[in-house]
């Protein structure tokens, strides 16, 4: 008996697809800005260096802080695996158009920054874990020298960091054509803000989320043509 049906679409073919697609990248790039701006807002509301002992030990005797210490640790989690996702589906879509040069430190700077990320937050949080899990109040020193820490990851380590993932980024993007020129140039001058800003200040920290966002947004609104085209498999 003859069948006039087109062919089947696979269903596990089609999610992977859609898993692949430029669509998902920017997607899971929304995703992880947002989640890393909340978070470290969050963990970044706890007391700063210049607080006194009384303030540190009032912040950590209420144990709400440390349940919402442990939600931004979370967050963070999530948000970093849609980071890689990202970086994921970017360097899939390139494929072999790819500079191998730009393309390895990409991925390198990418995996050490979600490492730098992880250590970071995990510093910021700690005290407030501690409290969370049954523990004693910290103490103000060492609650205060754990701050010193992390700030000096999240505002020394991982812009410079940031900024290799910037240029690389960059330069794949003028090399494949996948972003538009002016957001090549401004990722090349975030890059540059990154890499001379010698100052240990908050909003910085905010700047690669943002960054991020910004970049996900216009991979999903624009669609350059050419960038980021599957390869088309052969007919048996």
């Amino acid at each position: 008996m003859s069948s006039d049906e087109g062919p089947r679409i696979d269903p596990p073919a089609a999610w992977r697809h859609r898993l692949r697609s430029i669509e998902a990248a920017a997607f899971a790039g929304i995703v992880c800005s947002i989640g890393w701006a909340l978070a470290l807002r969050g963990l970044l509301s706890a007391p700063g260096i210049g607080a006194s002992n009384r303030e540190v030990a009032r912040y950590y005797s209420e144990p709400a802080h440390g349940t919402a210490a442990v939600l931004w640790l979370q967050v963070t989690v999530f948000s970093t695996i849609s980071f890689l996702w990202f970086v994921g589906v970017v360097r899939g879509r390139i494929g072999e158009r790819e500079p191998k040069l730009a393309g390895t430190v990409f991925f390198g700077g990418s995996i050490l920054l979600a490492a730098l990320l992880f250590v970071g937050t995990a510093l910021l949080a700690a005290p407030a874990v501690q409290v969370a899990l049954g523990g004693a109040a910290p103490d103000p020193g060492a609650s205060s020298l754990l701050r010193v820490v992390a700030d000096v990851v999240l505002a020394i380590f991982l812009p410079r960091v940031a900024m290799l993932v910037m240029f690389s980024t960059a330069n794949l993007a003028w090399a494949s054509g996948a972003l538009p020129r002016w957001l090549v140039v401004l990722t090349v001058a975030l890059g540059v803000v990154e890499l001379v800003n010698v100052t240990v200040a908050t909003p910085t920290v905010f700047l690669l989320p943002a960054w991020v966002a910004l970049v996900s947004v216009v991979l999903l609104v624009t669609h350059p043509v050419g960038a980021f085209r599957p390869a088309v498999p052969a007919d048996d």
